[in-house]
């Protein structure tokens, strides 16, 4: 399991032109499908009266990863999976790219829309800030007086932090521990006979 994910900051964008076809590209960071939505639909405002608006996003990594392509009736697999591949291109996550065209009169084939998606794609994440966010759980942990000490020491030893810690009316530490070291810090406690809870 990793620390975290990879994703861009804000919006980024980026134009194409090719055989008199335009090409428009909005990229942001969405973790839902509510926020994927919203956005496709904002880029339909902002970018208005396009012939097609294709889009793909990814969210989650690992075994909960959510992927999506839309060809938003470009032929099949000539829009949605070339800005999808941009996307694993760049190893990002919690991500969507929206691809607007405006037809310009001339054919570009299958390869050409290929190419042309996936290079608005690619250029719009060019243009992006990328961020990468770690993934940390919240544990409270109820400790004796005599084993606090131990605690801050082991959540720090495993990278965490100690976000407060309560006295009264009994002690308890509230710590931010990665994802990865959740097991282990939990073991590490238990040997000390401290059960955390979420």
């Amino acid at each position: 399991m990793s620390d975290g994910y990879k994703t861009i900051k804000g919006i980024a964008s980026a134009k194409l032109v090719s055989k008199k076809s335009r090409f428009l590209a909005e990229a942001s960071a969405v973790d839902n499908r509510d926020k994927v939505k919203s956005f496709v639909a904002d880029v339909k405002n902002r970018i208005p009266q396009a012939t097609h608006y294709c889009y793909a996003y990814s969210i989650g990594n690992e075994d909960d990863k959510l992927e999506y392509a839309s060809d938003a009736g470009e032929p099949t697999h000539s829009a949605g999976p070339p800005i999808l591949n941009a996307i694993h291109g760049n190893e990002l996550s919690n991500i969507i790219i929206v691809v607007a065209r405006y037809y310009g009169g001339i054919k570009l084939g299958i390869g050409g829309l290929i190419r042309s998606y996936g290079a608005c794609a690619r250029a719009c994440l060019e243009n992006a800030t990328l961020e990468t966010i770690i993934k940390y759980k919240e544990l409270h942990v109820d400790v004796p007086y005599t084993e606090i000490g131990t605690v801050v020491t082991l959540c720090k030893r495993m990278g965490g932090k100690v976000k407060t810690i309560n006295y009264e009316p009994n002690p308890n530490i509230l710590i931010q521990i990665k994802e990865r070291q959740l097991e282990n810090i939990q073991i590490q406690l238990q040997s000390i006979g401290i059960t955390p809870r979420y």
